[in-house]
């Protein structure tokens, strides 16, 4: 049994409310690993986000905060640090979350204390990480984040948002690669990425992590389903989750509604934007915003659909579904780097007529959908509890310092 881990855990963000997938495979990480050894969870904090930092505490962790104030998006001066990134080297997203403030207090930290083990998570936190005085430094990767600015360049309506993005894939492949450079293992939490990481970066440190899902948390309730409804549940101020569930009002449910008139749409996930407000106007589509609880919408739903185009990483909200027992119709990009299986217990299908056949073939095949639902949940029971992925995380952990103290001759 190894020694308990002094680590300091770099997130820009508490993790309540759990809203994002993200935020909600830290936590699945994060309650174990709390619980197994010692954790600083250093974040940026904004007014109104203490209850989420006493949340935090209250699972185990140690919490430091700096304070901090997110420019809103769509503002004058969001626009101006779009405008003003041209001339960084950086993408947005990493200069927008990096905090010298931040960095100081982690500095501070190292030096007061004897910590094992630096993890920073995600590569956009990484300028607050690379370069501390840490015994070892672990990267979590939660996506390729080049990979979906590059899928955005390609596919983004609009010549102006193209270019952009075609901007910021060139530079985070820049930054991403090098800065992956500077930790002694990165976490991955797909197969597909680590081959990706070692195609594009040339890494040799990557280990994976699978998908963890909750159990306990996402129970099923087949006495609450509701045989025409429909549901997405995903962060809609995340754009490749818009991009989807646009396409999907737009192209794929006026065929859906035309074979089956009573099926109903909700999307539920918070800060939507204005264009998808506006999605509610179709028939049958009910935007359903920020909730307290995404489980009663799981429930209620005959089935999930997953209709990405553009994403990285994999898919939380796949999982949460099939934990729930539940139909899930997904892209294949949707459902990239999970170990699913296609007819068994998901229906993947590409987007446009493929995706409106096979969401038909499944409302108005009861059977067929719950011998689907009940094999979703058998995989997500035998193989993603979060405790299972928190050891998996625990060991690379565990080996990135025994390896460092070795390299350091002090074992």
């Amino acid at each position: 049994m190894h020694q308990p881990m002094k680590i300091l855990f770099l997130q820009k963000r508490p993790l309540f409310p759990a809203d994002m997938g993200g935020k909600i495979r830290t936590l699945n990480v994060l309650r174990y690993l709390a619980a197994w050894h010692e954790v600083t969870y250093l974040c940026n904090v904004q007014a109104g986000e203490e209850p989420g930092v006493q949340e935090m505490r209250e699972i185990g962790l140690r919490v430091e905060t700096v304070p901090w104030v997110e420019t809103p998006r769509s503002t004058l001066k969001f626009y101006g640090e779009l405008a003003a990134n041209l001339f960084s080297p950086n993408p947005y997203n990493v200069d927008k979350d990096y905090d010298p403030q931040l960095r100081r207090r982690a500095e501070e930290l190292l030096a007061a204390e004897q910590y094992d083990l630096v993890v920073c998570d995600f590569v956009q936190m990484a300028r607050n990480a690379i370069g501390l005085p840490a015994a070892a430094k672990v990267l979590f990767e939660h996506n390729v984040e080049a990979q979906i600015f590059e899928r955005h360049a390609q596919q983004d309506e609009g010549w102006l948002r193209r270019k952009y993005m075609g901007l910021q894939w060139r530079k985070m492949r820049q930054f991403e690669g090098e800065a992956g450079q500077q930790f002694d293992a990165v976490v991955a939490v797909s197969h597909q990425d680590k081959e990706t990481y070692i195609r594009d970066y040339n890494w040799d440190h990557v280990q994976v992590i699978d998908t963890a899902v909750d159990l306990d948390f996402f129970q099923p309730d087949p006495a609450a389903e509701q045989p025409h409804r429909i549901v997405f549940v995903g962060s809609m101020d995340w754009l490749p989750n818009q991009d989807g569930v646009r396409h999907f009002v737009e192209q794929v449910w006026p065929s859906i509604r035309q074979r089956c008139p009573e099926a109903e749409f909700r999307v539920v996930g918070r800060n939507p934007t204005p264009m998808v407000e506006q999605l509610g106007r179709a028939p049958g589509v009910e935007i359903m915003g920020t909730v307290p609880d995404i489980r009663p919408f799981l429930a209620e739903a005959a089935l999930a659909v997953v209709p990405l185009l553009v994403g990285g990483g994999t898919r939380l909200k796949i999982f949460e579904a099939m934990a729930m027992q539940k139909a899930v119709v997904s892209t294949p990009l949707g459902a990239e780097g999970l170990e699913v299986t296609s007819g068994d217990n998901v229906q993947l299908a590409n987007a446009g007529p493929d995706f409106a056949n096979a969401v038909v073939d499944l409302l108005q095949d009861a059977d067929k959908r719950h011998k689907m639902a009940a094999a979703a949940r058998q995989l997500v029971e035998e193989n993603y509890s979060a405790e299972t992925v928190a050891r998996q995380f625990e060991a690379i952990c565990i080996q990135a310092v025994d390896s460092q103290k070795t390299a350091a001759g002090t074992v």
